[in-house]
């Protein structure tokens, strides 16, 4: 019996949860109900992307919700983030008003869970238990753009449109568009200057456009940066 509560205690310990989400009324109301649970030692919010790598390299939580609002500029820094400090963070993201470009440029990091507000707070606790023990969700709300495949992976239904561009001119193609010269996007990247021209004109190349301006505009319309 002692071993078995010993067994909890050291689980419970390592099972902190962050909620990433500029809108506190939101994020409060999932932490009361994930506090009224007891499945996690903590639960803390965070409002914005500096905050959520503060968050990481302090706390080191088993679970990291990101909101829609936050996710185009946090995804590449924070998965990063995981992977060199943790490795072992499940990171859910909010998903409904995502577009099918941002949507496919989620899933094309480790992600866990693909969560729905439609889903209700209830519901949405119990999917983020699971995916505090490493169970792989996709809300239903969500199954009509995403799939989930045999090997655990989401498919974006629009794929065929969205796989147009690597990983690699996603994060160029987010940063020229962002108004990042190419000396400054090679050293962001840590690639070379020539790499990221190459990268660069075939994103424009296969977008229909030599401009740059439109290129800010296509990626404000698209949601993969703000105006």
């Amino acid at each position: 019996m002692h071993a078995n509560s010993t067994a909890t205690e050291s689980t419970k310990r390592r099972t902190a949860i962050i909620i990433a989400d500029p809108n506190l009324l939101h994020a409060e109301a999932i932490s009361w109900c994930l506090n009224a649970y007891g499945a996690f030692c903590s639960v803390d919010n965070v409002t914005n992307v500096d905050g959520m790598l503060a968050a990481i390299r302090s706390q080191r939580p088993s679970v990291m919700v990101i909101a829609e609002s936050m996710i185009v500029d946090a995804i590449r820094s924070v998965t990063s983030e995981l992977a060199v400090k943790l490795g072992e963070t499940q990171i859910a993201v909010f998903a409904d008003h995502l577009t099918d470009r941002q949507l496919d440029l989620v899933i094309n990091n480790p992600i866990t869970g693909l969560l729905s507000r439609r889903e209700g707070t209830r519901a949405i606790c119990d999917q983020l238990i699971q995916i505090a023990s490493g169970t792989t969700v996709l809300s239903a709300q969500l199954e009509r753009r995403v799939t989930l495949d045999a090997q655990g992976q989401f498919r974006c239904t629009a794929s065929q449109q969205m796989t147009q561009f690597t990983d690699r001119q996603w994060d160029v193609l987010i940063r020229v568009a962002e108004g990042a010269r190419v000396p400054e996007v090679a050293e962001k990247l840590k690639i070379s200057r020539k790499a990221v021209e190459a990268h660069k004109h075939r994103v424009m190349q296969r977008l229909g456009t030599s401009d740059r301006v439109e290129l800010c505009r296509w990626a404000i319309r698209e949601g993969l940066i703000h105006a």
